[in-house]
């Protein structure tokens, strides 16, 4: 069987592919990489614990200090490593390390990118927007820098420890931060390329949460969702015995206070971009931490009193959007709530009313109460006489929302009537709200702008009206699209290539597809390019191009795997079945190697070559063959170590099918 791409999308993936160094395709994702222990215990018996007899090298890090400061505990793990990585005999190697990770140790390690009240942290304003204005977790750019990172700290310890696995002994890892927690667990996943490269040993310490609040709770939450990970062990007591872990830090540190009197010299702007830079990177504790520390020391007349509200309805906004983004959803109503009894400005009001009405819609599926609040946001604007442009923009984001309720309305009506009627309503709202920010200027009228296009696009293909969407989207995205932005064109050749989907012009949404494959790829994204290759899989296989999908579905299974991500995978290796089955030549050895660790009930069938036997196996199996979503996902559950949607609202809003097995397309799942 044929495992070439064809020309454009061999052109589209690119020749270096640093995940094609691993050999064969099969993986079997069961290594132990981090032990947690409740408690010290002999190096000899966490090992043990984790199926090691005896680690060749063992690195200890000290704790940082409290505070969760972003990247601080990276910091202390790095400057271990690489004096180590210095004082090798191999020049050679450490030469060809740090060429290969030159930006992410400029990132990391370089005096520029510190300032005095933080780490610079490499988010556009554009990003930052999405992270802080929204109550979604938006990670995706966070989840690039950190598998970078991961990478980074892999490779080290593969030099320090030689041909065995390396120990990191992590002292107080409750004290490190999130950010750098997730590239402690992704460095020992990455490093897992075959055997187990790279072993954590942490002491999460779980104090009491009675006694410490907000930061007990996210420290509680986080770890328990780290411990159900795969691979990670508990070693020691139970997980829901108090164990002495000492106290979590509060508001009122003296280090956290020092930053918030050092940020506030710049004005209320630099602690806003300080609290949002620490939750564009999901440091939900270091943003609440110098939040809480902030409002405390306003109340207490230790802070100038110049911002006056501003700063109090600030802060709890951003708290409430943390709290949102981890799930906890009565607490972000209650800082919300408080929020508005403080506000003043109409500009607050309808923002406030904004992110309540999106936890209504987003959150507990409640589209009579998101009306509520969207009603009371946009009469706080609606009667200015001279409305400021952040007035304009609210009330730009207040009709986006509405259409987006009478979206889920009419998804949900029976009535034929009533389904037109709140669809019609959702393009009245759509359209008004992009003509009230089409001149505006600034970087959030543009941000919004850049959103409608998108979401009036969406919503003309919800309406089954794919060539006015392709249309549209090409017109609204013109002034980006001649900036020659590979960022933004990537994203805009999928969202074509998936409208040519829906239309079923299959050519057209291949040759769409091949170019965001090819710009994902000149981007260095490799989780934007495994998503992409999975739909690039799929086209070719609703074209009947059998041999060109398997190739595909071969370089998604092998980058799946590079990304140590178990879901895509799956998904991947199911293409690649499939496709190979409807093919014309037997699957080869290194195909059926990698089913029969996943799909171990259908090897037999499989590798007999007869069609029928195979394909009914699969069935059996439960391979399925997913179907792309419209709309890329904004964050990285692999990478995130967070909780995940229960519910996916664009496949809902679309009426897409999650996945198809072929012969029984259309069903959803």
């Amino acid at each position: 069987m044929s495992s070439t791409l064809s020309t454009a999308e061999a052109s589209a993936v690119g020749a270096q592919r640093p995940w094609s160094a691993e050999a064969g395709l099969a993986w079997r994702p069961d290594h132990r990489l981090m032990v947690l222990c409740s408690a010290a215990h002999p190096t000899a018996e966490c090992s043990a614990a984790a199926g090691l007899s005896r680690p060749a090298v063992t690195v200890p890090v000290p704790a940082p200090r409290p505070g969760f400061e972003d990247l601080g505990g990276l910091d202390l793990l790095l400057g271990e490593l690489l004096a180590r990585v210095e004082a090798s005999p191999d020049d050679a190697a450490v030469a060809r390390l740090r060429s290969r990770h030159r930006d992410t140790l400029d990132l990391l390690t370089s005096p520029g990118q510190r300032q005095e009240i933080g780490r610079v942290l490499p988010f556009s304003e554009a990003a930052a927007l999405g992270t802080t204005r929204r109550i979604s977790r938006e990670s995706h750019t966070s989840a690039l820098w950190i598998d970078a990172a991961a990478r980074l700290v892999a490779d080290c310890a593969r030099l320090v420890a030689g041909p065995g696995p390396l120990l990191l002994d992590v002292a107080a890892l409750d004290r490190w931060d999130r950010p750098s927690v997730r590239v402690l667990y992704r460095a020992a996943l990455v490093a897992a390329d075959g055997s187990p490269g790279l072993l954590v040993r942490g002491f999460p310490g779980r104090p009491p949460t009675a006694r410490n609040g907000v930061i007990g709770r996210l420290r509680s939450t986080f770890f328990d969702n780290l411990a159900a990970r795969r691979g990670v062990v508990v070693h020691g007591p139970e997980r829901d015995r108090e164990v002495d872990g000492g106290e979590f830090p509060e508001n009122g540190t003296p280090e956290i206070e020092s930053v918030v009197h050092r940020a506030l010299a710049g004005g209320l702007p630099d602690l806003l971009r300080l609290v949002g830079d620490s939750l564009a990177m999901q440091n939900f504790e270091r943003s609440r931490l110098v939040s809480e520390t902030a409002r405390r020391l306003y109340g207490s007349g230790a802070v100038p009193a110049g911002e006056g509200p501003d700063l109090q309805v600030q802060l709890l906004r951003l708290e409430a959007i943390s709290a949102a983004q981890v799930g906890d959803i009565a607490e972000a109503e209650q800082l919300l709530g408080q929020a508005l009894e403080l506000a003043r400005r109409p500009e607050d009001v309808a923002h406030l009313n904004y992110l309540l009405a999106l936890i209504a819609t987003k959150r507990s599926y409640d589209p009579e109460a998101a009306r509520t609040y969207y009603g009371r946001a946009r009469r706080a604007v609606d009667d200015l006489a001279d409305p400021s442009v952040e007035a304009l923009v609210e009330r730009a984001w207040v009709g986006n929302g509405l259409a987006l309720v009478a979206v889920l309305e009419a998804r949900r009506a029976t009535d034929p009537d009533e389904r037109e009627a709140r669809f019609a309503e959702a393009y009245r709202e759509e359209l008004a709200a992009f003509a009230a920010v089409r001149g505006l200027p600034g970087m959030s009228a543009f941000y919004l702008r850049y959103n409608l296009g998108y979401n009036l696009s969406f919503l003309l293909e919800i309406t089954g009206r794919y060539e006015q969407a392709q249309s549209f989207l090409t017109s609204v995205s013109s002034v980006l699209l001649s900036a020659d932005r590979s960022d933004y064109l990537a994203l805009y050749q999928y969202a074509i290539g998936l409208l040519r989907l829906r239309n079923q012009d299959f050519p057209g949404a291949a040759e769409s597809l091949g170019l965001a494959v090819g710009l994902a790829e000149s981007l260095r994204d490799p989780f934007y390019l495994e998503r992409m290759l999975s739909a690039l899989g799929y086209v070719e296989h609703k074209r009947g191009r059998h041999a060109e999908a398997l190739a595909v579905f071969r370089e998604g299974t092998r980058l799946a795997r590079w990304l140590r991500d178990e879901d895509a995978y799956r998904q991947q290796l199911s293409g690649l079945l499939w496709s190979g089955v409807l093919g014309a030549d037997p699957l080869d050895a290194e195909t059926l190697a990698a089913a029969e660790v996943h799909f171990p009930a259908a090897v037999h069938d499989l590798a007999s070559g007869d069609r029928a036997r195979s394909i009914a196996a699969l069935h059996s199996a439960g391979a399925e063959i997913l179907v792309p979503s419209s709309k890329l996902p904004s964050y990285v559950a692999s990478v995130d170590l967070e909780g995940r949607p229960g519910h996916d609202l664009n496949r809902f809003l679309a009426g897409v099918a999650t996945t198809e097995r072929p012969g029984t397309e259309g069903a959803i799942r």
